[in-house]
């Protein structure tokens, strides 16, 4: 009788530790930095039109600026919208979600950058430019982030405040994967595994970048 109760326990908590562990894999490093988040509008001050677009070059290899190519019709920026649809209903009855829109919804934490903490945008915006860069509110001045060029000081200033070094694969890798996981209830049929070389379809940087 002990020997069944101290396995029925144990069962019980080995459960728990993986539920705690599947609901909480598709938050971001972003999401996890502890800073808050400041919003796509104060990034567009310095990132957008008004941004030499000569030193960045679009998906298709054409000069642009960031923020034009982060508000393509992408699956980002209608992460949130795709919630409602027919595929959002039908992943969140999977995932045993009533209302993945809600506030508090384990489905915001990757269809909405921030949702519910400091200085996050409107959910209505999906997934913007601090999901893939990090809780921007101690790093957005340009004395901090603005000036980095390829000095890895001021880069090591700038990841303490809440930067994600997305130069480099690894780090950008395991962020996107926070969210684009085969390993969860709402996948897509045919829907495989995340692949770091599909960041070229949102490219919106210099030409050549070195990591530091």
């Amino acid at each position: 009788m002990r020997m069944a109760t101290r396995m029925l326990i144990g069962g019980l908590a080995l459960c728990a530790a993986i539920g705690l562990s599947f609901s909480s894999r598709f938050v971001t490093s972003a999401f996890a930095a502890g800073h808050a988040f400041v919003g796509e509008g104060q990034c567009e001050d310095c990132h957008g039109p008004k941004e030499a677009a000569k030193n960045f070059l679009g998906p298709d290899g054409q000069p642009t600026n960031p923020v034009a190519v982060c508000n393509q019709d992408t699956h980002h920026t209608k992460a949130n919208a795709a919630l409602t649809d027919d595929w959002g209903k039908t992943a969140a009855k999977k995932a045993n979600v009533s209302d993945p829109a809600a506030e508090g919804s384990m489905c915001l934490k990757c269809h909405a950058t921030g949702a519910g903490q400091d200085g996050a945008p409107d959910i209505s915006e999906g997934v913007s430019c601090e999901a893939c860069h990090g809780a921007a509110a101690d790093y957005v001045k340009k004395s901090v982030h603005g000036e980095i060029n390829d000095d890895p000081g001021k880069m090591k200033v700038a990841i303490a405040a809440g930067l994600l070094d997305v130069r480099k694969a690894d780090v950008r890798e395991a962020n996107c994967k926070g969210c684009h996981t085969t390993v969860r209830p709402c996948i897509k049929p045919g829907e495989k595994a995340f692949d770091i070389n599909n960041d070229k379809k949102l490219h919106h940087w210099r030409a050549t970048v070195p990591v530091i």
